[in-house]
């Protein structure tokens, strides 16, 4: 790892990222171990994992690979054991995974769709919080990052059921942080625009075009990077953000505003 001061900052922390197999998770992971951490990757799918985890270790850092859904949250308890079990501690949570479900008017939506997002978005972070904040609040330190999205303050027309669940996540973060703050774990919640990621390139986004009409429309006129993205959780995790807790860090290119 590159021994400059910023890419040392998370030296010794022990990170969990889950959804780390693409997107602003992979990035994310590689951020947090190009400064220091040793880092647990999880999500279903073991290549993309296995790739990652060797593109750390090439890169001199140190990190493990853990096939999980968390949706399901028995899958939570054991990647958290995992962690604390590899590494000893955790330090850093980052709760990335989840999904954008179906996108069509409310009317058309239904109680299958709604479960099938509010599974991984909502019982999945709620669930990943209590056994990540189990570890943190036994230690008297930690800090927990929520991707809940700029849909998590904003609502956008056909996506009420993934607007929904984004803005549980901010709920529930703001409502950990007050409880956990004062006993050392600080919660905060990345809300990202339209970001380059696999994620963002399905379900509202139905062809290029529209795409392209949607970052013209951002003040910034372009769409953000999941490593733009990764350094923002990079920095919540860090001691720099010691006192920042229960905010929803909005990182859209101006677009919620616009």
């Amino acid at each position: 790892m590159n021994a400059s001061t910023q890419q040392t900052q998370l030296e010794g922390r022990i990170a969990l990222v889950t959804g780390a197999s693409s997107g602003i998770g992979r990035a994310s992971a590689l951020e947090l171990a190009r400064r220091g951490a040793k880092v647990v990757v999880a999500a279903r799918r073991s290549e993309e994992l296995e790739r990652l985890v060797s593109e750390i270790a090439a890169a001199g850092g140190d990190a493990k690979a853990f096939v999980a859904d968390v949706a399901n949250e028995a899958d939570i308890k054991a990647i958290v054991d995992f962690t604390v079990a590899s590494y000893g501690r955790l330090d850093i949570a980052f709760n990335n995974a989840g999904t954008e479900g179906v996108f069509a008017p409310l009317l058309e939506q239904n109680a299958e769709r709604f479960d099938q997002v509010f599974e991984p978005n909502v019982r999945g972070v709620f669930n990943s919080m209590r056994y990540e904040a189990e570890v943190m609040l036994r230690q008297g330190s930690g800090s927990i990052v929520n991707n809940a999205s700029m849909g998590g303050l904003i609502g956008f027309e056909n996506a009420s059921v993934y607007i929904a669940s984004k803005h549980a996540v901010v709920g529930m973060t703001k409502t950990a942080s007050i409880e956990w703050f004062r006993r050392g774990v600080r919660v905060n919640a990345l809300c990202p625009g339209l970001i380059e990621t696999p994620f963002h390139h399905r379900g509202i986004w139905p062809s290029v075009e529209v795409q392209q009409a949607f970052a013209a429309g951002t003040p910034a006129g372009r769409w953000g990077s999941a490593e733009e993205m990764a350094t923002i959780v990079a920095f919540l995790a860090s001691d720099d953000a010691s006192y920042v807790s229960g905010h929803a860090l909005v990182a859209d290119g101006g677009y919620s505003i616009a």
